[in-house]
């Protein structure tokens, strides 16, 4: 069959009616939320001061301390609820919109990590501190993380850890800096688990303070303590405003918690392909956005060919631009969904899963059978 021939109208409608259903199937799945229903899993607790992060749950301040210091201090008092095994998620981040800048306290598998940066997978060898808080159930931590001239040191409920002495965590400069709990600014990076306080000071804390702080919490297992050692941010989550958590040192970093889950960084079409993790899921991905849309592309090239007309100038071009059209406004509304990952390689392996349907159809349908994929 070529494109100079007439074919019968019942034909066209066939082709047609197969390329509207394709074309339903890849928007269903590629629109598709997953597990995401747009609401902001937080809640406060009801037996003890505290919030409760689940999976795409956010907190976060308009504005946070955006300047450099010599030394300063976090104590956070958390539970996980499990093992972080799908990931690396993030509990604590500071982000001025870099994330090369962030600096983060996250949990990977069992770990609790302290860092600078974006290297997640630890490919770059990005200095960090990483303590072990594995248990048979997940039970309550203090950590406390203190940096200054004599580098970086975790605690955990009162006792040193780990210490890295050529190690100097950054307070990402900037007005944009914020703080956010439970989750990334990208909300792809979300934790599970409870938060009940935590506290930002201006300087490194010595070992009998993190000790006495520590004594102090397991007491009475709230964050009052910290307002004796003049803390500059102070989150003690005992307040019954469902949406805003108050800054009880300053009062200048309220700690938002919206109703809906709210990106703070919009991830769009990634490029990062040395971040990728080969593995079976990302393989998987891989085919499925490939061979995805290759019945995309032979439905319509075939359509477009029977349409005759103008559309039977440059076909392939017009085809494999429409199949990059869609695929590229897939991947720009899935930034919005934090199940999802807007990513050039998903666009390209759509356009190029369009460019062998087009060559598929030319191979068996084409004029005198001439293969000529994408020839314009």
């Amino acid at each position: 069959m070529s494109f100079s021939e007439n074919p019968k109208p019942i034909y066209i409608k066939y082709i047609a009616a197969l390329f509207v259903a394709t074309l339903l199937v890849i928007l269903v799945f590629g629109l598709n939320p997953k597990d995401f229903r747009f609401s902001n899993n937080v809640i406060r607790l009801t037996d003890q001061p505290g919030i409760r992060f689940d999976k795409y749950g956010i907190a976060f301040t308009r504005s946070f301390i955006g300047s450099s210091m010599d030394g300063f201090s976090i104590e956070i008092a958390l539970k996980p609820l499990g093992n972080a095994d799908d990931g690396f998620n993030h509990i604590f981040t500071l982000h001025n919109g870099k994330d090369s800048d962030q600096l983060i306290i996250g949990q990977w598998l069992s770990w609790i990590i302290i860092m600078n940066g974006d290297d997640y997978a630890h490919k770059r060898g990005t200095k960090r501190i990483a303590i072990n808080i594995a248990s048979p159930t997940p039970i309550p931590r203090f950590i406390s993380i203190t940096t200054g001239q004599a580098g970086s040191r975790a605690y955990m409920n009162g006792h040193l850890i780990r210490g890295e002495k050529d190690l100097f965590l950054r307070i990402p400069r900037g007005d944009d800096t914020r703080l956010i709990l439970g989750n990334s600014v990208s909300g792809k990076h979300s934790w599970k688990g409870d938060v009940y306080g935590l506290a930002f000071y201006r300087s490194a804390l010595k070992d009998e303070d993190v000790l006495r702080h520590f004594s102090a919490w397991s007491k009475n297992r709230d964050f009052v303590f910290a307002e004796e050692s003049e803390p500059m941010a102070l989150y003690i989550f005992n307040g019954k405003n469902a949406t805003m958590v108050f800054d009880r040192a300053s009062g200048n970093f309220p700690l938002e918690v919206p109703m809906r889950m709210q990106i703070l960084k919009k991830d769009i079409l990634s490029w990062k392909w040395s971040s990728l993790s080969f593995n079976k899921i990302l393989i998987k991905d891989m085919v499925i956005n490939l061979i995805g849309f290759i019945p995309f592309g032979f439905f319509l090239f075939a359509w477009i060919g029977q349409l005759g007309g103008g559309f039977k100038n440059h076909p392939a071009l017009l085809v494999v631009g429409i199949g990059f059209m869609v695929s590229m406004g897939i991947e720009i509304t899935q930034a919005w969904m934090p199940s999802r990952s807007s990513q050039i390689v998903d666009l390209t392996l759509n356009t190029i899963g369009t460019c062998v349907g087009v060559f598929i159809y030319q191979l068996f349908f084409g004029h005198n059978r001439k293969i000529s994929v994408c020839k314009y």
